[in-house]
């Protein structure tokens, strides 16, 4: 019999309707390996009925199965069973999975799975509709899609790209629709819920025009009429250079429909506050290919207020990263993804910290920006203070997002922050501005590039499955190349695009080659363009270090390293990797070691070509040699004190050798650099002293390899 002490407390609930999660209370189960992952996904898709074993199978190794497939769904499931009832002592005891006749069935209900709980909903008001409640339906409706939080089933498992997972989604493609059409005819309070429904599966489906159809009539019914317009004229653009075709029928009569509807009487009145206002929406348009971030998403999750919590302190989120990274498309997205946590509205300001021909933002033209789309009049005030007055009162009392866009430094956005309780600021930079968190307590939220995977889903976004699975091995050159840097993926896929009987393999070739294949005659999407706006805001020391790097044989590097190379004082390196750290042109992954994306280095070296003169460029290398030669002496004399001493040359002004405090200080080093001495071996056979540097950087990799084998 089964002790009672054993049974868990609490009820665990299943949710798949985007990212995968199991809950008891309110902890969060850890579900394990991807195979696990998957499998429990399954089960809870094909809940309250069973999943045989050949099923799950065919699921889970998708056709190809390996010989083992069968035993490792029966380990997966008992390590399932033990993370559900650690107390389980027999299997016919089984609260949550029981064993089925041809295999296993999860124990859930509409009250313990999100998928059962959708469809229940959506059940419902099919029927409320039927019997002629449309409110009641729009109620249902939206109360279903609020369980979604991502259109994608299962989102970051090996399975939610297969057809029994995918099906599910595009269910909620026809409820969105459904929900819409009764939002709108019965419900306009809940427009914003279903508008964000439908940006975000458009997003999924972009050329679904029955899905922008019902975008533009939302946003009509909101008296967002120029928003509607400009949706229509970017679903247009995109159909023509996609697909090469035109608005189909549904489309051209939303337009119709929202010209004969005119401009809305708020448009003729804009001194006067409205409902309108105190929803005021002002976002460029969701781009949701581009912001698949699983690690940044859940980050920014833990970090904004939550929905209901009105009187929580406002909240500052800084999203930062190197040029090209993404910032502004993900910070636009979570805008979009969040209509309902801010009812006061959701809106965006370019601050232009780093545009292409405009001087950064003003704070005073920022704050009349702000207040503009609240719909606030200022009665002619053009004093600063007066205006500064006037803006922290209408921001007082209204729960509302600000997006922040391309700060350039902080005195650029502290005026800006909102201090309402509940209010959330996404500031946006290519800088750290660490002072923020200082100052007003912001949370600082690092993007980094995107990984493969994630790479991978925005190519096949753009280029279709079907191109990328005929050139899987081009597709992954072209993912390492471009380094997870969405605007290099971007550029790629354009180009990919715009030559359609060109194999992949050629445009790889050409990344391979130079930074030309990222050229563009559209300077906001050239890479060389978007990098040096970052470089251009630098220091003249700093400029040149960053340069200079580009000589470095590997992307890591250390600050003696760093110093030799410039021929600098370590504490003035110091200050200038400090400077490209803050930047984001340089990072730090590790304590005393800082590294340099790939494409970074491309274009250091292609300013280096230029800038410095080749004699600039010899004395750095000369002095690098040195360094690595003259610290590799240094860890070898501690690491192998009884080998014949090598008397070396005094080193050149500026080579800052390392100095070792023992031998496992020397150790841990030569580890580290255990890859790139083999390459200065090789290189250095230019060098005055090459033979020397070479024997001594041999004798050193030979030690290593040595210490690591006992």
């Amino acid at each position: 019999m089964r002790n009672d002490s054993a049974t868990m407390d609490g009820t665990v609930h299943y949710s798949i309707l985007g990212t995968v999660r199991a809950m008891r209370g309110d902890t969060e189960l850890a579900l394990g390996p991807p195979k696990r992952l998957a499998l429990l996904s399954l089960l809870v898709l094909r809940a309250p009925g069973p999943v045989s074993v050949n099923d799950a199978v065919d699921v889970l190794w998708d056709g190809e199965p390996p010989p083992s497939a069968v035993n490792v769904v029966h380990r997966h499931i008992g390590a399932l069973r033990r993370m559900l009832e650690p107390g389980l002592r027999s299997r016919t005891d089984a609260e949550h999975l029981a064993r089925a006749a041809d295999g296993y069935r999860l124990l859930v209900d509409a009250s313990t799975s999100d998928l059962l709980r959708f469809r229940d909903l959506r059940t419902r008001a099919q029927l409320a509709l039927k019997d002629g409640h449309r409110a009641q339906a729009a109620e249902d409706f939206a109360e279903a899609l609020r369980l979604w939080r991502s259109p994608v089933v299962a989102d970051g498992t090996s399975v939610a790209r297969h057809p029994v997972f995918t099906s599910v989604g595009h269910d909620f493609v026809a409820t969105v629709k459904e929900a819409t059409d009764a939002v709108l005819a019965s419900a306009p309070a809940l427009t914003e819920v279903v508008l964000a429904a439908l940006r975000s599966a458009v997003g999924r489906h972009p050329f679904d025009e029955a899905l922008h159809s019902r975008i533009i009539a939302a946003l009509a019914a909101g008296g967002r009429r120029a928003e509607a317009l400009e949706q229509f004229e970017t679903v247009r653009r995109t159909l023509a250079d996609e697909l090469g075709v035109e608005p189909g029928p549904a489309l051209r009569a939303a337009r119709q429909d929202l010209l004969r509807r005119g401009p809305s009487p708020a448009a003729d009145q804009p001194t006067v506050r409205t409902a309108a206002a105190d929803r005021a929406i002002h976002l460029p348009p969701d781009c949701v290919p581009y912001t698949d971030r699983r690690e940044a998403l859940n980050r920014y999750r833990e970090l904004r207020p939550p929905q209901d919590a009105n009187d929580s302190p406002a909240t500052t989120i800084l999203l930062c990263g190197m040029a090209g990274v993404g910032k502004t498309t993900l910070a636009v997205h979570w805008a979009h993804t969040t209509a309902a946590d801010f009812p006061a509205g959701r809106i965006h300001v370019d601050l232009q910290g780093y545009h292409v021909s405009r001087p950064p933002l003003g704070i005073t033209e920022a704050m009349n920006a702000v207040l503009d789309t609240l719909g606030v009049t200022r009665n002619g005030i053009t004093d600063a203070a007066a205006l500064e007055v006037a803006y922290r009162s209408a921001l007082a009392g209204r729960r509302l997002l600000l997006v922040l866009d391309d700060a350039r430094d902080c005195e650029q956005v502290r005026p800006l922050l909102p201090a309402a309780p509940g209010c959330l600021t996404i500031v946006t930079s290519r800088r750290r501005l660490e002072g923020l968190t200082v100052t007003h307590n912001a949370q600082m939220i690092t993007l980094d590039p995107m990984t493969r995977q994630e790479s991978r889903r925005l190519l096949e976004h753009r280029l279709g499955s079907d191109r990328i699975g005929r050139e899987r091995s081009s597709v992954e050159k072209i993912v390492e190349l471009c380094g997870g840097l969405p605007l290099a993926l971007a550029v790629m896929g354009a180009r990919a695009l715009s030559r359609p009987r060109f194999p992949l393999a050629s445009l790889a070739a050409e990344l391979q080659d130079s930074l030309l294949a990222l050229s563009s005659q559209d300077v906001r999407t050239d890479a060389r363009s978007v990098f040096h706006r970052s470089y251009a805001a630098l220091s003249a020391g700093a400029a040149r270090l960053f340069r200079l790097l580009s000589l470095h044989p590997s992307r890591d590097i250390t600050p003696m390293a760093a110093a030799s190379l410039a021929g600098t004082e370590l504490r003035t390196t110091l200050e200038h990797m400090a400077e490209l750290t803050d930047h984001h042109l340089l990072g730090q992954t590790v304590p005393g070691r800082y590294t340099c994306h790939d494409l970074l280095r491309a274009y250091a070296a292609e300013l280096r070509s230029v800038l410095d003169t080749a004699s600039v460029q010899a004395q750095a290398r000369a002095r690098m040699f040195e360094h690595y030669l003259h610290s590799a002496e240094a860890a070898t004399a501690l690491l192998a004190p009884h080998r014949g001493a090598v008397v070396l040359p005094p080193p050149r002004p500026g080579v800052r050798p390392h100095e070792f405090g023992g031998s496992a200080e020397a150790a841990e080093w030569v580890t580290a650099e255990r890859f790139l001495l083999p390459t200065l071996a090789q290189e250095v056979r230019h060098h005055p002293q090459g033979e020397t540097l070479r024997q001594s950087l041999t004798a050193t990799l030979e030690i290593s390899l040595r210490q690591n084998s006992v």
